[in-house]
């Protein structure tokens, strides 16, 4: 396939804070880089699930054989990083006298993890006047010791200076960006997966992929960006089923769980679009899971995107293996949409919104169709999005 000409801004920045290791096994080096980074007093930061699936024992018991001290181990994180879960965090951290934290768990888990180093480390009291200033620049300052050990291969949070948190009064979810937020060292272990369930390995593994095609389709995507999440779509695209169907295979699910940080890299510098806003208003009002959101979303976007942004598309089918030598931009972009539909039959995804009681009806959609209008990612979208656009892709989505 001859390569389209991409165009993109002459100026743009390429940010990338965190150290990233990955081998299996590779917790066993936890205490020494943490040590590194001037951690003494250690708190664990998971949720019930890892623990009682043993996941989180199993960083812990290198913390214990290590000079660390570990001073407790807080479990009280839920689906989404919740302003209350935040706020109580960081009292648990304080109490205990940590110095350090690390991290086991995944999206909701990083993201709370995130928020809670930011109080801790700049002196907050309550994490809701940050999370409405959605930016946290002018007066960030650098965090405590911080290290994170991914479990799901999708957010790519362990890498991105943002955090979604969700504000339950107000049924919103808010993307939140500190330059210092995310962890000093992402630890990739894919050892630590291995006991996902198929379900949320499949539904994180359809979030990774969106990151991967929205930062490569992005209005504000660049060069760096689009290699990194062109690489991590063939990888979604090729493990994806096998660490679904095969969930002990460490080999596919490391190859996610780097797939994962690539997309995490690419979107954090480029954005998303027009699949998170619309995911982030059915987390926000309906507590749909992000990537389920996600994954339901998606190719109806490529559809909606695919004439704006053909050349972008053509890549991306390029990466998803489909031979592009003799088709048009826009069909190749119809085609990489229906090899997503595939994958998601492959992973045992067959959800519709009416799964999660959703109401097939314009006005009851309305509170969403706002929300997703008004999403910070929604302008980053390659084709303008009106309300009546949303409203159609929430209907075809039923």
């Amino acid at each position: 396939m001859k390569f389209p000409d991409i165009e993109f801004d002459p100026f743009f920045a390429w940010v990338n804070r965190p150290k990233i290791m990955y081998s299996p096994g590779l917790r066993s080096e936890v205490g020494y880089e943490l040590g590194e980074l001037g951690g003494k007093k250690v708190a664990v930061f998971t949720d019930k699930g890892i623990v009682d699936a043993g996941v989180a024992q199993m960083v812990i018991d290198e913390i214990e054989k290590s000079d660390l001290e570990l001073v407790g181990v807080f479990d009280g994180i839920v689906q989404d990083a919740r302003i209350e879960t935040i706020n109580e965090g960081a009292k648990y951290y304080k109490k205990v006298g940590a110095d350090s934290m690390v991290v086991v768990g995944g999206g909701s888990v990083m993201d709370t993890s995130k928020a809670i180093n930011i109080m801790v480390g700049e002196g907050h009291e309550d994490f809701k006047p940050l999370a409405e200033q959605a930016a946290l620049y002018d007066t960030a300052k650098r965090l405590p010791p911080h290290i994170a050990f991914p479990t799901t291969a999708g957010t790519g949070s362990e890498v991105t200076s943002a955090m979604v948190v969700l504000d339950v009064e107000e049924h919103l979810k808010l993307s939140v960006a500190h330059p210092y937020c995310n962890c000093d060292i992402a630890m990739l272990d894919p050892e630590l997966m291995v006991k996902l369930p198929p379900k949320i390995t499949a539904f994180t593994g359809m979030d990774a992929l969106t990151h991967a095609i929205e930062g490569m389709t992005a209005t504000s995507h660049e060069p760096i960006a689009d290699a990194l999440c062109i690489h991590a779509i063939r990888l979604i695209v090729k493990y994806l089923p096998i660490a679904v169907n095969k969930p002990e295979d460490v080999e596919a699910r490391g190859y996610m769980l780097i797939a994962s940080t690539l997309a995490g890299m690419g979107f954090g510098n480029s954005m998303t679009g027009g699949v998170h806003a619309t995911a982030h208003a059915l987390g926000g009002v309906y507590g749909v899971a992000h990537g389920m959101a996600n994954g339901i979303m998606l190719p109806l976007l490529m559809d909606f995107n695919t004439k704006e942004a053909p050349e972008k598309f053509m890549l991306i089918a390029d990466a998803m293996d489909i031979d592009c030598n003799k088709i048009d931009p826009k069909e190749a972009g119809t085609l990489a949409a229906g090899v997503v539909r595939k994958l998601k039959k492959k992973c045992g995804l067959t959800e519709t919104l009416k799964d999660f009681d959703i109401p097939d009806d314009a006005e009851k959609l309305q509170q969403l169709v706002e929300i997703a209008s008004g999403d910070s990612q929604v302008g980053y979208n390659p084709r303008y999005l009106e309300e009546e656009d949303i409203l159609k892709l929430y209907l075809e989505a039923m």
